[in-house]
């Protein structure tokens, strides 16, 4: 589901034809998110980031979450949990799932939720079946979207969740699109006080 920017003839972005300087800031702009992406997936890999674990109720995290995600519904039944984890670090695996369904797949893009793991489907026409093995490596792109991403993203976002005892786990659903579920590795508690691990 990421993609690497798309160039012209030339090997220049389209965006350099029309004003140069445009197109040297802009290239610029992507190299240093890519190298603080970079940088981030080293230390998650490395084992220098630590968690700060806390616990969140996890329909009001989702739902503060979507905000920014109109287009996108939970289409799960309310689940009362709540979740030990690091809301930043989940909320950023989230982005990165969600921005990817947006811009590779097809509406509708559909959130689902369990008491321990979150799946986010869309409508498009899935991961292809190579890419599918490889899509949480670095640099693993699939489609060409101008100026969308270098395939860092879900390889950022699989070692986030390493990091929370969790997992991104893709896949094609059926009758079409890709799947991508998150599982929560930090306990789990539901209303009745039963721990989900």
């Amino acid at each position: 589901m990421a993609a690497y920017e798309d160039t012209g003839a030339e090997g220049g972005s389209w965006l350099d034809s029309l004003a140069p300087e445009w197109g040297g800031r802009r290239r610029s702009l992507r190299a240093q998110r890519v190298a603080r992406q970079l940088v981030e997936l080293s230390r998650l890999n490395d084992g220098v980031e630590v968690a700060e674990l806390r616990t969140i109720e996890l329909m009001t995290f989702l739902r503060t979450l979507l905000r920014d995600y109109p287009s996108v519904a939970i289409t799960s039944a309310p689940v009362e949990a709540e979740v030990l984890t690091d809301s930043r670090r989940l909320a950023a695996v989230l982005f990165a799932v969600l921005d990817n369904a947006l811009v590779h797949g097809a509406p509708p893009v559909e959130l689902s939720v369990t008491a321990d793991a979150i799946s986010i489907k869309d409508g498009g026409s899935g991961f292809a079946p190579q890419l599918l093995s490889e899509a949480t490596r670095p640099f693993s792109t699939g489609s060409r979207v101008a100026g969308r991403g270098v395939g860092l993203g879900l390889a950022i976002a699989a070692a986030q969740m390493r990091l929370l005892s969790g997992a991104l786990l893709l896949d094609n659903c059926l009758p079409s699109g890709a799947c991508v579920t998150v599982t929560l590795g930090a306990q789990a508690t539901s209303s009745e006080g039963q721990v989900h691990s």
